[in-house]
């Protein structure tokens, strides 16, 4: 436990003392996933504009009835959910395949494996932030959403996400190096917490005897947030923050303990 925590220390200190080289690291992500790319980041916007219209059609149109005040309910409460979710999930999976992408850089700097790790996982973030804050606009403009005093929580609330997505990918990403199969677990795990979350319904719609049990995943109490901020729902239960920081402690103090395993045997799985 003491090497844990002074590798927690140490790691923390680096990043900070290391932040330009994350900068620099974020920005080749964001460079190298739209190399040769006509429009850039314009497709990182229009996958998923198309993506959240489909599901807008589906669920305000095909059972949102035919009033239109619940129609744009669903539409706004849609958004809130999807893309916070796409934030988390591009996040925890660019930053597990990080140690392997880099593993050419790797191999010649001496650098921390959590500063690729940490890069990724803010650029993938960083890239479904803007089109968070994108549409966000439009809906406003549109009169689909309305601004209040709560949206000045909102980047909190996607920092928390932010949070939990990093701290599992250091999970995943020392995993994934070791053993490859963890991508298709990851992959497989995420689309049942897709569903498991609250991502296209909001909690209050599960049966009462199931709600303690969602109420334990960490992303009822965030997804909720942003719902509570943006549309002015009701605030997250109070189990899902406390499920919410034991995971991420949990995370941080796993993720520290298998990259100090690890430290200076690297090269035994690239």
């Amino acid at each position: 436990m003491r090497n844990v925590v002074r590798r927690s220390v140490s790691t923390a200190r680096q990043l900070l003392a290391d932040r330009r080289l994350v900068l620099e690291f974020v920005r080749r992500d964001v460079r190298g996933r739209f190399a040769g790319a006509r429009f850039g980041l314009l497709w990182s916007l229009f996958n998923p504009a198309i993506q959240l219209l489909s599901y807008g059609l589906i669920f305000g149109f095909l059972y949102g009835a035919s009033d239109p005040v619940r129609r744009n309910i669903l539409v706004a409460s849609l958004f809130c959910g999807l893309f916070p979710w796409w934030a988390f999930q591009e996040g925890v999976t660019r930053g597990m395949a990080a140690l392997v992408d880099q593993a050419a850089i790797l191999r010649r700097v001496p650098i921390s494996p959590v500063i690729p790790v940490v890069a990724s996982v803010i650029a993938a973030f960083g890239l479904q932030m803007l089109g968070f804050l994108l549409f966000l606009l439009a809906f406003t403009l549109i009169g689909l959403v309305s601004p209040g005093p709560a949206w000045l929580f909102l980047p909190f609330v996607m920092g928390g996400i932010l949070v939990l997505a990093l701290v599992l990918a250091l999970v995943l990403a020392p995993l994934h190096l070791v053993v490859r199969d963890t991508a298709h677990v990851v992959t497989a795990a995420l689309t049942v917490g897709f569903f498991a979350s609250p991502v296209l319904y909001e909690l209050d719609v599960l049966p009462t005897g199931l709600r303690p049990f969602a109420e334990l995943n960490p992303m009822v109490g965030l997804l909720g947030a942003v719902r509570w901020a943006v549309l002015a729902g009701a605030p997250p239960p109070a189990l899902a923050w406390c499920s919410l920081v034991i995971v991420v402690v949990a995370g941080w103090l796993l993720a520290m303990a298998l990259l100090d395993r690890l430290e200076g045997r690297l090269d035994e799985y690239w």
